[in-house]
């Protein structure tokens, strides 16, 4: 029997080796200047390194124990595996690469930071099924005993209840963009690391539930492609009417970044210019694109229904 390396232990091995390659101080990196090696500036989060660890290797344990019993790439397919793998890389350049460290600089990096958060990463996490793989980890009792668990338990079913319910979620969500882009609270975030990782723990939570209700594996769960599309396209407007208004203002928003971001050739308010343009633009196409598809399965699908109708209605001609 030969063995085949597990991709996410792949994965995992060689993003220690990056991380551990880096000539980079553990703590939160700041103070680059022009000319740096910017691309260098990896840190070593050991907070974020255990917990992404713990993820690959409970998914890793989980994954194989499904795959002994059903057969590999059956209950959860090898692509989501990979998906899986993608969102802790993702998670990782986010807030261990040079993007994080530039991010106490320039305020277009700190929004490329959130973009990759809520968009790459938060959606590969939700297609890579964590929820079911992570469940083979437990013994079979133990299994089934949180699987009902929300039957039995009044908070519980609540929350899991209101964990899906669209309306909410898409709140939470708009609300956790804006609330957290008032120039109040972004300085305290950019200034106080215990609110920095309030912040991204949040965006990360409302995205992964946002993402969850869209694109879900379980289709009993999902929205209907039609609500989708509405959900998703709500969405893109009120987070493109918060890149404009960024975009289009006369002053800049965040008085920390007056000082730092001219070491970048860029002013404070030409830098937040750039930070509106990429939610403007590339932030809000990733709703607008995953709209499209799921508006183009949705027509497809009615086409075909129609016409399954069509030939079920159609007379049948016997011989006599």
């Amino acid at each position: 029997m030969t063995y085949r390396p597990h991709p996410l232990g792949s994965f995992l091995l060689a993003f220690l080796v990056i991380v551990g390659w880096s000539d980079v101080a553990l703590a939160h990196p700041s103070g680059l200047q022009a000319g740096d090696p910017w691309w260098q500036a990896w840190h070593a989060d050991w907070l974020v390194l255990s917990n992404l660890a713990l993820m690959a290797g409970l998914y890793a344990f989980g994954l194989r124990r499904m795959w002994r019993r059903t057969g590999t790439g059956r209950g959860v397919k090898t692509w989501r595996a990979y998906a899986f793998a993608g969102a802790l890389l993702t998670t990782a350049i986010a807030l261990l690469s040079p993007v994080d460290a530039l991010s106490d600089d320039l305020s277009w990096v700190h929004m490329l930071q959130h973009l990759i958060l809520m968009a790459i990463a938060a959606p590969l996490l939700v297609l890579g099924y964590p929820e079911l793989v992570f469940l083979w980890v437990l013994p079979l009792r133990a299994r089934r005993a949180l699987g009902t668990w929300p039957q039995h338990s009044r908070i519980v079913g609540f929350l899991w209840r209101a964990s899906w319910n669209p309306l909410w979620i898409w709140t939470i969500h708009a609300l956790t963009i804006w609330v957290w882009h008032i120039p109040v609270l972004y300085e305290l975030a950019l200034n106080d690391p215990l609110v920095h990782d309030i912040e991204h723990l949040t965006f990360f939570v409302a995205a992964v539930l946002f993402w969850r209700v869209i694109i879900d594996p379980r289709s009993s769960l999902r929205l209907n492609p039609g609500l989708g599309v509405l959900y998703l396209f709500t969405t893109s407007l009120h987070a493109s009417a918060l890149g404009a208004l960024m975009t289009l203002s006369p002053r800049p928003w965040y008085a920390t970044y007056i000082g730092r971001t001219e070491v970048w050739n860029l002013t404070p308010l030409e830098d937040q210019q750039l930070a509106g343009l990429i939610m403007w633009m590339p932030g809000c196409t990733v709703y607008a694109f995953v709209a499209a598809v799921l508006l183009g399965s949705w027509l497809l699908n009615v086409e075909s229904l129609g016409e399954d109708r069509h030939l079920s209605a159609r007379p049948r001609v016997t011989a006599n």
